[in-house]
């Protein structure tokens, strides 16, 4: 998944400045509070990154891997060059994004020792997913988050 996205933030990033590292929205949380100087509520896991230096500097990406979810279902792994999608209707299929970005060749059989890393990292991020989900939407007895 590649979605262009456009940042102004004159002084700090250079403008015309090119950034092909790995960021989500989800960072969004944790790099303004990182600006604000606002500490993240430590009673739960954020998902996000800093990435302010990713932004300014070029710098390589906080994510070490990253997850790609359909609805419900856990469905790829990002893990540098590589890109693990798995579905009970089809074979793994494995993309090396560094020569193919368009994600058009699938190399799982040239490579099924990274199939199973990369799967075993699915498996392992589920588990941690799970034991550290909160319910939503409804909660018994509900509290406000703010003093």
């Amino acid at each position: 998944m590649r979605m262009p996205t456009v940042v102004k933030w004159p002084a700090k990033i250079k403008r015309g400045t090119v950034n092909n590292e790995l960021m989500s929205a989800m960072d969004l949380l944790p790099t303004f509070a990182h600006l604000a100087g606002v500490e993240l509520p430590k009673d739960r896991v954020i998902d996000g990154k800093n990435i302010t230096l990713t932004l300014q500097e070029k710098s390589k990406s906080p994510h070490k891997s990253f997850f790609y979810y359909s609805k419900e279902k856990l469905e790829a792994v990002r893990v540098g060059q590589w890109k693990l999608r798995v579905s009970k209707k089809r074979l793994p299929e494995l993309y090396n994004l560094e020569k193919d970005i368009g994600e058009t060749k699938n190399v799982a059989t040239e490579h099924p020792e990274i199939v199973e890393k990369l799967k075993i990292q699915m498996q392992v991020f589920e588990q941690e997913l799970n034991k550290n989900s909160r319910p939503a939407a409804f909660v018994k007895n509900p509290k406000p988050l703010t003093k």
